[in-house]
């Protein structure tokens, strides 16, 4: 038997996309599993026979009993991920999904496909006990594990100074509150997309750019990182912090930045767990909060935050979550 892990290769993503997935594989990878490389393209413009065709090339070594953990999405279509995990059981291979990201949580969608597509395979890899608890709730009935933290493979870095500066870096779609924002002073990071090209940020935000994973790590020298989502129009995106582990965090506490999150998020309570930094139920908040930390208690955060940023930098969320479905 062969344990399988796939990775969807688009070489034309930022690496800031990629990194999460590619780091999985990289992980499993070093512990003995083989790669499963998926070569994203346009599925929906071409027909049936050539997407299976795809599917079969891909799935060549694949041989019964062997088990195939798929990272998802693949940002194919609905039709892919259904034909992909059919012919994994037509192969009699063992198949399990890792979630990255599961759309019907963060976007109104009128007739979700993807709890249908979890349900055929054996185990989800969720990020919280309350993401496979939504689940449930949707209709995804197997058997479900959790990996709150997404590890961040790199070269060790010095530990972040003590300051009450915060950064944030991230998606800006997913955070319109950067236009509008006007409490205290934030470093931002990030890619501006085309939509933003015009946007002039608030003068309280200092923008620095954008970073590759790896080199992001030596730019968050000091003070916070700071985890924050809206919802609006159709997107639920802060709902959808109540769920999942996101990937900035594994950044930050990389860095040695001590975090603050939104006190109803998933993260949120793991910050609260494990005494990683701060939680606030609003913007407005981040003021009087960041006020009065003092110098010990920043590094009594930190002192915690090392802890899991070891594991994540020697990828052994990954390596547990691999070793249990593979026993």
């Amino acid at each position: 038997m062969t344990n399988f892990i796939t990775q969807t290769i688009e070489p034309w993503m930022p690496p800031g996309a990629l990194k999460a997935k590619a780091d999985y594989a990289q992980i499993a990878q070093t512990a003995g599993w083989s790669l499963l490389p998926l070569y994203r393209y346009n599925d929906a413009r071409f027909d049936e026979a050539t997407l299976a065709a795809h599917i079969t090339e891909w799935l060549t070594p694949i041989t019964p009993n062997d088990l195939v953990v798929h990272q998802f999405p693949t940002y194919m279509s609905a039709q892919f991920e259904q034909h992909f995990v059919a012919a994994l059981k037509s192969r009699q291979a063992h198949c399990a999904l890792v979630i990255h990201d599961i759309e019907p949580l963060r976007l109104n969608k009128l007739a979700p496909w993807e709890f249908d597509v979890l349900n055929q395979y054996e185990t989800i890899v969720v990020h919280s006990d309350a993401m496979a608890q939504r689940l449930r709730e949707a209709g995804v009935t197997n058997n479900m594990i959790s990996q709150p933290f997404f590890d961040y493979l790199g070269d060790p870095v010095s530990p972040a100074s003590f300051s009450r500066q915060i950064n944030f870096a991230g998606t800006f779609q997913k955070s319109p509150w950067l236009t509008t924002y006007t409490a205290v002073p934030i470093t931002l990071f990030g890619a501006k997309p085309k939509k933003w090209q015009a946007v002039d940020f608030p003068e309280n935000i200092v923008y620095q750019g954008n970073f590759d994973p790896d080199d992001i790590l030596n730019q968050l020298h000091t003070g916070f990182g700071l985890i924050w989502d809206n919802d609006f129009d159709d997107k639920t995106y802060q709902s959808y912090t109540q769920y999942n582990a996101p990937h900035k965090a594994s950044l930050y506490l990389r860095a040695g930045l001590p975090l603050i999150a939104w006190s109803q998020s998933a993260i949120g309570q793991l910050i609260t767990t494990y005494d990683l930094g701060l939680v606030i139920d609003d913007l407005s908040e981040l003021a009087a909060q960041i006020r009065y930390v003092t110098p010990a208690q920043y590094r009594t955060w930190q002192a915690h935050g090392a802890v899991i940023a070891d594991n994540l930098r020697h990828g052994v969320y990954t390596k547990t979550t691999l070793d249990a479905l593979a026993h």
